[in-house]
């Protein structure tokens, strides 16, 4: 494996670890006034998704909307009321519009229903699809374990077609037999615009669950002293922490929204830099599964694409050309300069192997323009969400040692597999 290794090393592209932290330090200074000025113009600049939070009362839409979002955006006085019923918030720097439903019980659901289809009807007329309710957050309290009829009705009659996620909150002091069957009252209605029923808890009052995230099984132990749950039916093993499954219900709704406020959604929330990640990723594995390198070095051409992408996706558009355009150059001259002998070694050794070889690098070169975008993004965003300023000096720009990081990369490839490996880095 060794001998391979060097093999497709010599012959290989330049890994560019090192000169995208380069090439981001040149533009540092830029790159800050453009975050800062991002999220300061966010409310004018951005089209805003409109999400609509919904339930009874007690189900805990105030906590799900503040978990994901990071901050009291819910707080009394925060909103203005545009119906008896429905609040508007726009979070302070957040590209969101947030629909906060008041006062649906049972007993007073009819005036409920009744107002909830004037609004969806004055929104649906008016001709722009960012004016409309991309998505409804519907929160169920599964304490309670119901979903009464008129939720039901609310749902089929007056939401539709637009989307809901039904988002079952307080996981954490329900049985898993009470979620299951919530989930299977919830499943039997055949709602149309049902596009996903999550398990999920904002702020957690109890460590000590009692049913497996994974398979969903009550055949379970936790371990007080460490926060650990065991799962006896399929041997998942897990740390319990303050919150579950926000990150998939932010997932699942980014799918959900119109292309012209997907982007907005997932810049939003808190959660946002695991969801870029997750997305650049899989572009990383789409660009190393389908690029093929050659003697005459034009599959460089796509890996030049490739590295622009990830930069546009972290939010650098300004700099996705520059920084593409810049590896290409430095790759075709290092391509150039090869023997012949040691690009025809690589083809041949990578087609024994069923392009492994190359692909591995590919993901490589991927994964590592990837990280320090990642780690610049997690630096930036937590300045602005502090509301301190943005110190350039302050700002931590040291990249991977390329060659250890290749090896270990590669060995991981290896052993496990290309999409295991981009996932683990």
């Amino acid at each position: 494996k060794k001998e391979k290794l060097e093999i497709i090393l010599m012959a290989a592209p330049s890994l560019p670890g090192g000169a995208v932290a380069r090439l981001i330090a040149e533009d540092i200074d830029s790159i800050a006034q453009n975050f800062r000025a991002t999220f300061e113009n966010c409310i004018d600049k951005v089209e805003k998704p409109n999400v609509l939070v919904a339930g009874v009362t007690g189900a805990g839409k105030s906590s799900i909307v503040n978990a994901i979002f990071g901050s009291a955006v819910t707080k009394v006085g925060h909103g203005v009321p545009v119906t008896d019923h429905f609040i508007r918030l726009e979070p302070p720097e957040k590209a969101v519009v947030i629909y906060d439903s008041r006062g649906l019980e049972d007993g007073y659901h009819e005036e409920f229903i009744a107002d909830t289809r004037q609004f969806f009807d004055s929104l649906r007329a008016k001709p722009q699809v960012k004016d409309h309710i991309h998505v409804v957050w519907y929160v169920i309290n599964c304490a309670s374990g119901r979903f009464e009829p008129f939720e039901v009705k609310l749902i089929r009659e007056v939401f539709a077609p637009t989307p809901v996620i039904f988002i079952l909150n307080k996981a954490d002091v329900a049985s898993a037999g009470q979620l299951t069957q919530l989930e299977d009252i919830i499943a039997s209605q055949t709602l149309d615009n049902n596009k996903g029923i999550y398990r999920t808890v904002a702020d957690r009052q109890n460590y000590s669950q009692n049913w497996c995230p994974n398979c969903r099984s009550d055949d379970v132990t936790f371990r007080k002293k460490t926060n650990e749950l065991f799962c006896d039916e399929c041997d998942h093993r897990e740390v319990i922490t303050a919150r579950l499954n926000l990150d998939v219900v932010v997932e699942r709704t980014s799918a959900l929204l119109p292309d012209l406020a997907k982007e907005a959604f997932l810049f939003s929330q808190i959660e946002s830099l695991q969801v870029r990640d997750h997305h650049a990723k899989e572009l990383v594995y789409q660009y190393a599964t389908t690029i093929n390198m050659d003697i005459s070095g034009e599959a460089l051409e796509q890996v030049g694409e490739m590295v622009g992408r990830i930069f546009i996706l972290w939010g650098w558009n300004f700099l996705g050309v520059k920084v593409s355009n810049s590896l290409l150059h430095e790759m075709r001259e290092e391509y150039k300069n090869q023997d012949l002998t040691v690009r025809l070694t690589m083809i041949v050794a990578d087609t024994i192997l069923k392009r492994k070889l190359s692909r591995s690098v590919i993901a490589c070169l991927g994964v590592l323009v990837n990280r320090p975008l990642r780690r610049l993004s997690e630096q930036l965003l937590s300045m602005v969400e502090q509301d301190t300023p943005i110190h350039v000096d302050g700002l931590e720009l040291s990249s991977d040692n390329s060659e250890e990081f290749t090896q270990a990369f590669m060995d991981f490839a290896f052993s496990s597999s290309i999409s295991a490996a981009i996932n683990h880095y």
